[in-house]
């Protein structure tokens, strides 16, 4: 019983502040937020968007499976995370001032001035973004499962519910600002690990041991790829510079996002190690649940498990507004709104029919991924003013190739990272004979 008053608690609050902002809410804070968001409110939408429930398993899984090598991606995740922040966010909102950006596509767009950029960059991001949604979905929901609370299909139809209603009544801001409230409860949450961790027998030897497990040269090269490429093609991140208020804010909330995103990092290395020396037969994909289910108190769990469903929201709203923004194609201004509401109910049942039958987590991280870096080359291309439309789409296009001869090559592990880099880099090759050439 105490669990479902803690659930029904956050599912109100998250509704009604919905509500609230949307009684002040103009077209431009329904569609990116307003354009004045705060260096604050830039890092907790970061740092909430990037630590969902889906982080939490699939790092501890990767930790579980991989060991130290987990920080191969952590490497890479810091240099891209500065790149974006200080070099290439400043010129992505100077640019979204000049055309009044909504959509990643739109940046492209703008600088090659060909169109087709941005339906490439579009398709390719709604993609992206889906798999992202279908992991934080059967991530949370799995989660639940695990502890026979909830069924797994009820608890997915509970959080898709409720993302659904308040990205409907309130669009991105209310992404934005239910992720601040959803920002501190994760980091509630992880404080409350961190204090199970301490507890750990024997801590010195799980830190000085990693898994037996052999880690390939191509896997740790995948690793350093996406945690160093994947920031350049979410589209999510080009939408919160758009939203940003002024380039110090951007580069503050953006920059300031690594460090928290780091101490996590560890501490799920930590869980994935332990779990390892307790249980090396595990599915990858429960390694977090089974510990917070043996170490920590189980008086904690009726509250842990409402912080796991603000975890999973926390990923899925700005995935799922996302995708619905972007499949928009020549609607006109009055009716944005409207279709992006609709595009949001077809996107949520989508991504719904799609987690209840898609369960392993770790398999559709690794592929969503690979699927971040296809447009990571092609985007960096534009940011720094190059022009040619023929070699962003071949690079674009090239990165997809590039996935998809990785998957039927390797399968789905994080060698295919570098077959994506190949496929995207080999795009630029190609020049198309217009005006916009550089």
């Amino acid at each position: 019983m105490q669990l479902y008053l803690f659930l029904l608690a956050y599912i109100f609050l998250i509704i009604g502040i919905s509500v609230y902002i949307s009684k002040t809410s103009s077209t431009e804070d329904f569609l990116i937020g307003g354009r004045d968001r705060n260096g604050l409110a830039i890092l907790f939408s970061k740092f909430a968007g990037a630590i969902g429930v889906s982080t939490l398993i699939t790092y501890t899984g990767y930790a579980y499976t991989f060991g130290w090598g987990l920080f191969a991606m952590s490497i890479g995740s810091v240099v891209g995370y500065l790149l974006f922040a200080f070099w290439a966010a400043p010129k992505i909102k100077r640019l979204s001032l000049k055309g009044k950006f909504y959509t990643q596509g739109d940046l492209p767009q703008f600088v090659t001035n060909t169109k087709n950029t941005a339906v490439v960059t579009n398709l390719i991001t709604i993609v992206v973004q889906f798999f992202w949604i279908v992991l934080s979905l059967a991530g949370g929901a799995k989660i639940i499962a695990f502890f026979d609370i909830l069924s797994y299909e009820m608890a997915l139809l509970i959080t898709t519910g409720v993302v659904l209603t308040y990205v409907l009544v309130s669009g991105y801001k209310a992404v934005i600002i239910t992720d601040i409230i959803q920002a501190l409860i994760i980091i509630v949450f992880l404080i409350i690990i961190v204090y199970g961790i301490l507890d750990i027998p024997n801590l010195g030897d799980v830190i000085y041991n990693s898994t037996p497990r052999k880690v390939t040269i191509g896997s740790v090269l995948g690793l350093i790829l996406y945690g160093g490429l994947s920031v350049f093609g979410m589209a999510d991140r080009y939408q919160l510079c758009y939203s940003a208020k002024d380039e110090k804010s951007l580069k503050f909330g953006m920059g300031a996002a690594i460090i928290p995103v780091l101490f996590i990092a560890f501490i799920l290395l930590l869980i994935g190690l332990y779990v390892y020396q307790q249980n090396p037969l595990l599915d990858a994909d429960t390694v977090f649940v089974y510990a917070m289910k043996h170490f920590l108190n189980s008086s904690w769990l009726p509250l842990l498990l409402v912080l796991f469903f603000a975890g999973l929201m926390s990923s899925a709203d700005t995935s799922i507004f996302a995708v619905a923004s972007h499949s928009l194609l020549n609607v006109k201004e009055k009716n944005k709104i409207k279709s992006l509401r609709y595009a949001t109910i077809l996107t949520v049942i989508g991504a719904f029919i799609l987690a209840y039958f898609w369960r392993n987590i770790v398999e559709i991280t690794i592929v969503g991924a690979a699927l971040r870096m296809t447009l990571s080359v092609a985007m960096i291309y534009v940011i720094k003013g190059n022009k040619n439309s023929g070699r962003f789409t071949a690079s674009a296009i090239g990165g997809a190739v590039g996935l998809l001869i990785g998957l039927l090559a390797f399968g789905p592990k994080p060698t295919i990272a570098i077959t994506v880099l190949i496929g995207s880099l080999l795009g630029l090759i190609y020049k198309s004979k217009n005006h916009h050439t550089k």
